[in-house]
Parts: C-alpha cells; sequence; structure tokens
C-alpha cells in the first residue's frame, strides 16, 4: 500500500519513484495498490501514469503497466473517470485508502509505505488543504485502528526514526500500529524501488546479478512473494536502501521492543532526577545529533531538529563515573533493549557530522532532546520553550502541531511534584518554574 503524497516539492521525486515500481513490479503475487496525489507547479510528468493530472487518483501498478481504480464504498470521489481533490494530511484518508486495500485486494501481510516529505514533528503535508495540513504521530492513532495495522511501515520520509513515534505505532497500544518500521533519523532520499521489487520473484536464474548482503553476510537473494515473512521484505528493502542512499542514515525496528524500551527508559529518567544536572546538560552537548550539516544556519539546525541518538546518549550515562551505580545500570538495560529494538542500521558519510560514535545496529534511533537551557539567539527564549509540539497534551489549535504523544503521557502523573517519566524528566532538567503555571511549556509535573 503506497501513500503517495505528492501535493508539495516531493511530486518530482514521486513520479520516478512510480515509474521504477512499473520496471521492477514483474511478479503478479503480490499486490501493489498507490494512492496518489499531486499538485500543479512542480512535475509536469505526463507519460509515468495517466497525464499531468493535479487531482488524487488510486492504481494498481503492474509490470511496465498501471490500472487506475475506482474508490467504491471507501473512497467514493475518486474514480476512472471522475477526479477529486481529496486532502492526503488527512488521516481519515489514510485509513480508507487502508481499508479499501484490505477489502478488495487481502493479502497474508500488509507493507504501508508513506511517501512525502518529513520532520520528525510531522509528515505528508497537503499544500492544497489550504492550511499545509500534515500527518502528525498521534493523529494516526487517534483516527485509525487497530483494523488499520499492518506488519511494516516504511516511511520513506525525511527525520521520522524517534522513538516517541515508534512507541505511538506500539502493538500494544490498541490502536494502529506496526510490528516492523523503516525510518530515517535525519534528512534522506527515495527508495529504490526497482531494485526492491524485482527481488519479489519466484525465479532466481538473476541470483548472479546480486550484490553481497552488507548486514547479515553472503550474497542478498530473491524471495518468493508466497512465501516470505515480513522480517524478511524488511531485510531485503533495508539491504536495497543501504546499497542506493549510503549517503544517509536508516534504520530498521522491532517495534515488538518499543514498549520494554519505554518502562527501562522512565525508570532511568526517574534516577536521573537524582543526578547533577550539569553534568547531564555537558553530555547532552556532547551527543551524536541529526541535523543537516550543510545548513546555513547551525543553531536553528539544532533548535528545530532536537533528536539525539539515543544509544549514544544512553550509553554515554551507564560510562560515566559521576552517576551512580543505579542510575549507570539502568542506562546500560536501556542499551541492550536498543540493541534488540534496531535490528539494523547505518550512519551515512558525506552530508552529517563526522562521528565514531554512531554503532551499527544499535544506533540509529533518536529520542527528543534539546539543549533545552540555551537561548535561542532570534527569540532570548530557551530551546525547551521552542518545543511546546512536544507535549502530552492536545495542541492541535497551534499551527504545525498537535502534541498528544503516548512517550509523554504514559507512566506520569500529571501534577504530583514527581518525575515520573522521561518526559517529565525533560522539563524537570529544563524548566526551573514547576507552579500551577506550568513554566514555559505550561506542564506542571
Amino acid at each position: 500500500m503506497h501513500y503517495s503524497v505528492g501535493s508539495n516539492s516531493s511530486e518530482m521525486d514521486l513520479l520516478s519513484d512510480i515509474a521504477e515500481m512499473k520496471r521492477g513490479k514483474k511478479s503478479r503475487d503480490y499486490n501493489l495498490i498507490l494512492l496518489i496525489d499531486r499538485v500543479e507547479g512542480f512535475s509536469e510528468d505526463a507519460t509515468t501514469l495517466d497525464g499531468n493530472f493535479t487531482d488524487t487518483r488510486l492504481y494498481q501498478i503492474e509490470y511496465n503497466s498501471y490500472n487506475r481504480l475506482d474508490g467504491k464504498a471507501f473512497l467514493p470521489e475518486i474514480g476512472i473517470n471522475r477526479s477529486d481533490e481529496v486532502n492526503m494530511a488527512d488521516a481519515l484518508t489514510l485509513k480508507k485508502f487502508i481499508q479499501y486495500c484490505k477489502k478488495y485486494y487481502p493479502a497474508k501481510h500488509y507493507l504501508l509505505v508513506l511517501r512525502s516529505h518529513g520532520n520528525g514533528v510531522s509528515m505528508c503535508p497537503d499544500a492544497e488543504s489550504g492550511d499545509s495540513d500534515r500527518l502528525y504521530p498521534a493523529e494516526l492513532t487517534n483516527v485509525l485502528t487497530q483494523n488499520e495495522s499492518v506488519d511494516i511501515l516504511g516511511l520513506d520520509v525525511c527525520s521520522m526514526a524517534g522513538l516517541e513515534n515508534l512507541y505511538q505505532w506500539r502493538p500494544e497500544n490498541n490502536s494502529f500500529s506496526s510490528n516492523y518500521v523503516i525510518a530515517s533519523a535525519p534528512l534522506s532520499g527515495a527508495w529504490a524501488y526497482d531494485r526492491i521489487l524485482e527481488r519479489l520473484t519466484i525465479h532466481s536464474s538473476e541470483e548472479a546479478e546480486l550484490d553481497v548482503n552488507y548486514f547479515d553476510g553472503g550474497k542478498e537473494s530473491h524471495l518468493n512473494p508466497n512465501e516470505m515473512s515480513p522480517l524478511d521484505f524488511s531485510k531485503l528493502i533495508f539491504e536495497e536502501v543501504y546499497d542506493s542512499q549510503r549517503w544517509s542514515s536508516w534504520g530498521l525496528f522491532d517495534n515488538s521492543k518499543i514498549m520494554d524500551l519505554k518502562v527501562e527508559i522512565d525508570e532511568a529518567s526517574r534516577l536521573l532526577a537524582n543526578e547533577e544536572k550539569a553534568i547531564i546538560k555537558n553530555l547532552i552537548k556532547n551527543t551524536l545529533g541529526y541535523y543537516h550539516n550543510t545548513s546555513d544556519n547551525l543553531e536553528i539546525a539544532q533548535l528545530t531538529s532536537p533528536y539525539l541518538d539515543a544509544y549514544h546518549f544512553w550509553s554515554q550515562i551507564s560510562a560515566n563515573g559521576s552517576f551512580a551505580n543505579t542510575t549507570r545500570n539502568s542506562a546500560q538495560e536501556v542499551c541492550s533493549i536498543l540493541d534488540d529494538l534496531v535490528i539494523h542500521s547505518y550512519y551515512g558519510r558525506g552530508y552529517f557530522p563526522e562521528t565514531s560514535d554512531f554503532v551499527n545496529g544499535k544506533s540509529g534511533v533518536y529520542q527528543i532532546i534539546p539543549q533545552g537551557n540555551r537561548l535561542f539567539s532570534q527569540t532570548n527564549n530557551s530551546f525547551w520553550s521552542h518545543c511546546a509540539w512536544f507535549s502530552p497534551d492536545d495542541t492541535s489549535s497551534d499551527q504545525n502541531s498537535y502534541g498528544q504523544y503516548d512517550w509523554c503521557m504514559d507512566g506520569a502523573i500529571k501534577g504530583n511534584d514527581q518525575v515520573d517519566n522521561f518526559f517529565e524528566w525533560l522539563d524537570y532538567l529544563f524548566d526551573d518554574t514547576n507552579d500551577e503555571t506550568g513554566g514555559v511549556n505550561k506542564y506542571k509535573w
């Protein structure tokens, strides 16, 4: 299920992606269903699909061909001979698309790919909706249900590989979830769809043309679509992402581990509340961050992308002799579970800060940890005050925000004057005011 949100500047890349899909889908043993929205002003491609349209359409992709589809009961406004402009940044549209696919193209397993832009806070902006609407992590779980859950969630967008996002879509949440997630921590490029799909076949005569499997060793292989497991397919996708996009940093995650990780991180946070704040703040400054080092303004990059590598952060705590043994032991347990969560990962070279702190298969997933006490030069307000979007509360009335992160809510008792979870620990660390006003982010722990 490919959710192609091209109602923004990603449209040019999307049409290239679809051309790759048409070249690569040589097997008829699986279905590839596409919902795409286009916009005027970017790509003028009129040949990859049926014309240079600017509305929203449904397709089934086949080898060197496609079939335009009718939305039927779930997307009645979309048809073979009728068109409509659908807001694809509305989670209800995504819900209907998944329902449509599961009803009319039932399968043993499901991969959902979200393809567009992303920035960690949100993804898939629809510039035609009037107010630049976008999809938010908690919006997916508020609108979608367990019935729309998938085996693999592929986030072919930038900067969504955060623990907070993975936790929002955990298998135990009684709402939309995914067992495996493929995502990038920093900026990234499009997947190599032709190479991915070419390897899904019952014919393996082209084995000699395959590359070395960098992660599992030996040679890459074809997968029989009738027999492959979600983990097998996830690994195949990840191998091809690595082969085609070594400049970026991607991770493949076993989301069944995220619940245990959340519990252990909250336990470690309660212990960290007893440690010296100055040491912790210095440690945060020295943690590997996922921001683009080609930015003209490093301060803004670090403000808007407060994404620190989780494994590097907790491994520093576990190795710091200034902390109590109980704190260090808890941090070490966090690192152990992170190792279980991260199936594969790698760090690109050239576009990001040079580092020796990234560990393949352990690093690659971030936590939202700003340099909270640092003052932003343009406002003279703290970095933490600029993170109001990262909240357990409903912030959807603010532009470009949504809030309602389960990561912030779960495990906490609001207003009890105790640090209960990681979010409350950040607020304790960076906000000296914990009276009834809630301080800079209006939250009283």
